[in-house]
């Protein structure tokens, strides 16, 4: 094994505790972590690896929407209602 696979090698165990902890492995999020100077493009490759592996892209891009769509839709409405509010306030204080 040569020095740069030892390095990944490294890096993918990086990814494993960060994906342990609950944190996805991120480029900023491994560099900062690694215990050695880590190129940008180390990073990327680390992280391809460890997905690939792992199979968490596939589960992130299905699991993400869902999240998002639920989030959006509470959202919507609080501000339905918000603007709903304001509009009765409005006209309460156009009649006065």
């Amino acid at each position: 094994m040569n020095m740069q696979e030892n390095n990944l090698q490294q890096l993918m165990i990086v990814c494993q505790q960060m994906a342990e902890s609950g944190t996805p492995p991120s480029v900023g999020l491994l560099r900062a972590r690694a215990p050695f100077k880590v190129s940008v493009t180390q990073a990327i490759e680390a992280i391809k690896r460890f997905n690939a592996a792992n199979g968490t892209a596939s589960k992130q891009v299905t699991e993400k929407p869902k999240e998002t769509i639920a989030s959006l839709t509470k959202r919507v409405q609080a501000l339905e209602n918000t603007v709903e509010k304001l509009l009765e306030t409005i006209q309460q204080l156009s009649e006065k």
